[in-house]
């Protein structure tokens, strides 16, 4: 009697403990589920940017367009540049959103095929006076700290000296660059406009589009970040041919991202 009701216990423990582990595994979901992670900044119209608490974006767009077609969970570890940075480094995040695949950032980390090409931009408070490029590239010139736009003025004009300001914040150098407290502001081309279209920034753009930046998924220079990237470029090629990333870039910016690097790099 003594070793029935023994049994009994030990059957009636492993059903809780199984009941248990179904629980767990209905709440944490899929263990096989594959999963990346991702870094981005929460302030970065439109290429990312939290609204209702929810991350969009035309970079959200497409990372998840490529994870999705991969079969991968996207999460999202959104904080300020320095802390995506900083995150990429110590392997927290995989890759990084809206990275610019530069020579000085490839001998840290090999690139993705990019999914689009920027152009840099010097902009003005839209209230001052009417200023050149020229006179302008010889003021004070913000930058946003970790952005590579500052190295992007420099390559397109070598024979010039800057006097770069660096910004931890992007509100501030609006305000900065508007009230004419700082004379330029220094950056990429299509957030910019984007920015000053739907947020009305008091900034105006001066002169001509510079520069030709590749923007990449960049992984770590390792067996499976190379195979990650294999993966990823054959997702990339399969959302440019069926148009997604077109389609992507007419509803975020209302143009053609490839059509415009296209035409620049002929």
């Amino acid at each position: 009697m003594k070793k029935l009701k023994y049994t009994l216990v030990l059957l009636a423990m492993a059903a809780l403990l199984a009941a248990c582990g179904s629980s767990e595994a209905s709440e944490s979901g899929d263990s096989d589920q594959k999963v990346v992670k991702i870094g981005a900044t929460p302030d970065g119209y439109p290429q990312y940017f939290k609204e209702d608490g929810e991350l969009k974006g035309f970079s959200v767009d497409v990372i998840e367009a490529i994870y999705e077609e991969l079969g991968y969970e996207v999460q999202w570890e959104v904080t300020d540049w320095t802390g995506v940075l900083a995150s990429m480094e110590t392997g927290k995040i995989d890759t990084v959103a809206n990275f610019a695949a530069t020579p000085e950032r490839g001998e840290k980390y090999n690139f993705s095929d990019p999914y689009y090409n920027s152009k840099a931009v010097l902009a003005t408070g839209e209230d001052q006076a009417e200023i050149s490029f020229d006179e302008l590239k010889k003021g004070q010139i913000a930058v946003i700290m970790g952005t590579n736009y500052p190295n992007v003025l420099t390559a397109a004009y070598p024979d010039e000296e800057f006097d770069f300001v660096t910004y931890e914040s992007a509100d501030v150098v609006y305000s900065d660059v508007g009230s004419g407290k700082i004379d330029a502001f220094v950056h990429g081309r299509e957030i910019l406009a984007a920015q000053v279209n739907e947020k009305g920034l008091p900034l105006r753009v001066v002169g001509e589009p510079f520069g030709d930046q590749p923007v990449a998924l960049p992984f770590k220079k390792t067996e499976e970040g190379d195979k990650m990237i294999e993966e990823v470029n054959g997702a990339l090629e399969k959302l440019r041919e069926d148009s997604t990333i077109s389609e992507l870039s007419e509803k975020w910016y209302g143009m053609d991202l490839l059509e415009d690097s296209n035409t620049a790099q002929n």
